[in-house]
């Protein structure tokens, strides 16, 4: 079978249409002008009412977003007080650290300050001691040598 034909010239209106397209009535306007007003406010209540959503939705999203951005804040806020709180104790516990180890090098230097003028007075003592026994040793020698000294003498002038 064939294909019908095509055929590229205009195809005559029918004798019952309108030949003006400006002329066709259209559905909202054809009951009248009274309808017409009550559509013409209809989609303008509509659109008011569109836009009064998308104005509400555009608040509650605002309002949804500064809420975030309070709650984020507060966060940063917290924890930036709880770092510097845990930055202040951490400072706190090594001068705390830092004085108790200054403080035990201080006894420590003490101490041996102590220690080493004890050594030095038991020292001294001990020379004194020794100084003492030595005088005491050399009268004691002194004592004795004049007695053995003249008659150690007298044997030589006897000769």
């Amino acid at each position: 079978m064939s294909a019908i034909a095509k055929s590229t010239s205009p195809i005559a209106p029918a004798a019952t249409e309108s030949r003006d397209w400006m002329k066709a009535p259209t559905p909202e306007l054809q009951s009248g002008s009274e309808d017409e007003s009550d559509v013409l406010d209809a989609k303008a209540k509509e659109r008011r009412h569109r836009k009064q959503v998308k104005r509400e939705e555009k608040q509650h999203r605002e309002e949804v977003e500064r809420q975030a951005r309070k709650e984020a804040e507060a966060r940063a806020r917290k924890e930036a007080e709880w770092k510097a709180r845990e930055e202040a104790e951490q400072k706190a516990r090594e001068e705390a650290e830092r004085q108790v180890r200054e403080e035990a090098e201080r006894q420590v230097r003490e101490q041996a300050e102590k220690d080493r003028a004890e050594v030095q007075r038991r020292a001294a003592e001990v020379a004194a001691k020794q100084r003492a026994m030595a005088q005491e040793v050399s009268k004691k020698r002194a004592r004795e040598e004049p007695e053995a000294g003249p008659s150690g003498d007298r044997s030589d002038d006897v000769r």
